[in-house]
């Protein structure tokens, strides 16, 4: 599952942009270097050269950028890896109180220095890797990308506070609908490594749509 995770993260690539304005869902921007209309949420990446559907970040470790396309495997991998770091850990303690128990060998120390090194290295991995899966899962809960969070969030509160209102994030839609927005319609299929349920990526529900529900139905 880690192998098929990290293949699909290094090698899927994002749906092309449309060059058309007419969309429904969001007002469209145009990119000035891929000289075409971008739909909500996509951004140009500069590594990749390209504009990219609902862009969180560039991932230089997977030589990618995760997006609308990936968003969702990437996440399940970097599950996958701190279980795989915790898991570890479990073991190396483990082996390291037996053989301090049975140190009866002359090869225990070399051992032990081993086990001494792979913690110095596995600790503070899975140290990183438990607060970037934190973040994430903020950031799903909130149906938020990083870029979404840092550059145009903090840019929409500091107008929001401006005129006296309180920022929303427009795509919040509820704590189990950006679940399953993300990670697909079946809590089973959350920690597998694909997802067939994202759409096309040129539209995504917002808050207003419950909004403009409610009030046609009274």
């Amino acid at each position: 599952s880690v192998i098929l995770a990290l293949r699909h993260l290094c090698n899927v690539d994002a749906p092309a942009i449309i060059d058309s304005p007419l969309t429904t869902g969001g007002d469209l921007r145009f990119c000035q270097k891929c000289s075409c209309f971008k739909p909500p949420r996509a951004h140009h990446c500069r590594v990749c050269k390209r504009c990219i559907l609902r862009m969180d970040h560039h991932c230089n470790w997977i030589n990618n950028c995760v997006g609308h396309a990936n968003y969702k495997v990437f996440f399940v991998f970097v599950v996958y890896a701190v279980i795989a770091c915790i898991y570890s850990l479990i073991l190396l303690v483990g082996s390291l109180t037996n053989d301090s128990q049975n140190d009866k060998q002359h090869s225990a120390d070399t051992f032990r220095v081993a086990y001494v090194i792979s913690g110095l290295l596995l600790v503070p991995l899975s140290v990183a890797l438990s607060v970037l899966l934190g973040w994430h899962i903020y950031l799903i809960l909130q149906n938020k990308t990083t870029i979404e969070q840092y550059h145009e969030g903090v840019r929409a509160m500091w107008l929001a506070e401006k005129g006296g209102t309180v920022y929303k994030h427009p795509y919040d839609i509820g704590a189990y609908e950006n679940l399953t927005t993300v990670l697909g319609p079946s809590i089973f299929c959350w920690i597998c490594p694909f997802s067939r349920h994202i759409g096309n990526g040129l539209r995504f529900r917002t808050a207003y749509d419950r909004v403009s529900t409610s009030s046609t139905s009274k």
